[in-house]
């Protein structure tokens, strides 16, 4: 028995070429797309840094003024509070109970913002700073507390930050003389 080979005639050569054509085409149109990258949003963390800045100082007149509603206005519905000598404060409403205990002895408040960091994506934050508050006892004894805070924030749909989790860390007593 022999085997026969036989070999393409020019026409199936051809007739190959031209189906190969089309597929070699294509790979070469799709190998030249690049994807025209997305247009970056616009930077809007200086704005952001002002509005959270603005907010905290009206967070101040809140406590100052004794209002714990306001006060909890500045904060998450889902929100975390991390104060010392007390269990986490967890939910704005649970907030505005904290702060309604807090300012019925109606404490002296200031607050400092160091810094307030915004992240490129323009949806969470970040600020720290210092304050004191100070607290007059029965016999008009003042007791001052000096701290830190460290704040987490959140942008809202609506384009308001509010807090989603709020620290604060007592300075250590003076040392006596």
């Amino acid at each position: 028995m022999s085997t026969v080979i036989s070999t393409p005639t020019n026409y199936e050569r051809i007739r190959y070429l031209l189906l190969l054509t089309p597929v070699i085409a294509l790979m070469l149109a799709l190998s030249a797309c690049k994807q025209q990258p997305a247009p970056e949003a616009p930077d809007t963390r200086p704005a952001d840094e002002a509005a959270i800045r603005a907010a905290c100082d009206e967070a101040v007149k809140a406590m100052a003024a004794s209002d714990p509603a306001k006060a909890a206005s500045f904060y998450a519905d889902d929100a975390v509070g991390m104060v010392p000598d007390a269990p986490v404060v967890q939910g704005k409403e649970n907030m505005q109970k904290y702060f309604e205990a807090m300012l019925k002895e109606k404490p002296e408040f200031s607050f400092n913002v160091v810094k307030v960091e915004v992240a490129k994506s323009g949806d969470v934050a970040y600020e720290w700073g210092t304050g004191k508050v100070a607290v007059k006892d029965k016999k008009g004894k003042v007791t001052e507390t000096t701290f830190k805070s460290l704040t987490a924030l959140k942008k809202q749909a609506d384009g308001n930050w509010k807090v989603a989790v709020d620290t604060l860390v007592p300075d250590p007593p003076a040392a006596k003389k």
